[in-house]
């Protein structure tokens, strides 16, 4: 499982701006900029979302 997931780091391994970031989620930007500071959710689908993006960014060696 993954314990913690880096926002900002996501977002600029894969090259997206806060809003890029928010479009894809179906979020506003303002729910981006208080996932970077304050963390994702704690459970339901954008979490499970978030989690196989920074599996997919493990994965591929994007994250350090």
């Amino acid at each position: 499982m993954i314990c913690e997931i880096d926002i900002k780091e996501l977002r600029a391994r894969r090259g997206w701006s806060r809003s890029e970031m928010a479009e894809y989620f179906g979020v506003d930007t303002s729910t981006v900029c208080r996932w970077e500071n304050l963390g994702i959710p704690k459970r339901g689908a954008t979490r499970k979302t978030l989690q196989r993006e920074w599996a997919a960014c493990l994965a591929s060696g994007s994250v350090k």
